[in-house]
């Protein structure tokens, strides 16, 4: 078993009302475009569950215990608290359309917190691939991307953390109309209620919840 390694995403989750609503923008979007990843119901045991993601990592199975009781205290500790909408971005080289949250001290300190948890139970590992499918060893060498992987395996963290919800990713070379790029700040805006476990899926997607953590309970 101390050989066996998993990937996983750890990744705050929306309100079940925000919830609803990524996943009826992302529907509207791959209705639109050809999309190859769209969000399901978040509620599912297996779907492409709406979620803001903290961190990815490698961990292996026999420290998935510690990690388990140590994500447990933090949302304990924690307290559901607003990500308020602030636009849409779509990335033409990934072909990749997120919904950017604002940047909060609490929200960079709860991704501090998770990462000074399971950084070390990775032994320096990386994982295989980021979410666009290059190779993580071979990615920003010299760069504050680099430094940041080899710190911890993730590119964005500090000033790189770019708190966002992924509706879709495209078919490469996907061209998204400038007038198909608005949302509703309303329906976007609202609480994450709890802290997920989720194993790591293609194009960092979350497609099976391992566990869920419920903030201040």
């Amino acid at each position: 078993m101390s050989d066996l390694w998993i990937e996983l995403n750890i990744a705050l989750l929306p309100s079940p009302e925000v919830a609803r609503n990524l996943v009826a923008a992302s529907g509207e979007f791959a209705r639109k475009y050809p999309a190859v990843v769209r969000l399901g119901e978040a509620n599912r045991r297996l779907t492409m569950a709406p979620h803001l993601t903290l961190y990815q990592v490698p961990v292996p199975l026999a420290r998935m215990a510690r990690l388990h009781d140590g994500l447990e205290r933090i949302a304990r500790a924690g307290r559901p608290a607003e990500l308020k909408y602030q636009g849409l971005a779509y990335n033409a080289g990934e072909a990749s359309l997120e919904v950017q949250t604002v940047v909060t001290d609490e929200l960079e300190n709860l991704q501090r917190s998770v990462i000074e948890l399971a950084n070390p139970m990775r032994g320096g590992r990386l994982l295989e691939r980021d979410p666009a499918g290059n190779r993580l060893a071979d990615v920003g060498g010299g760069t504050i991307v680099g430094t940041n992987i080899a710190s911890t395996g993730y590119a964005e963290i500090g000033e790189l953390f770019r708190p966002h919800y992924t509706l879709n990713w495209f078919e490469p070379g996907t061209i998204i109309h400038e007038r198909d790029m608005v949302a509703d700040s309303a329906a976007l805006t609202g609480c994450y209620t709890a802290l997920g476990m989720f194993a790591l899926g293609p194009y960092g997607t979350c497609p099976q919840l391992l566990a869920r953590y419920e903030f201040g309970g």
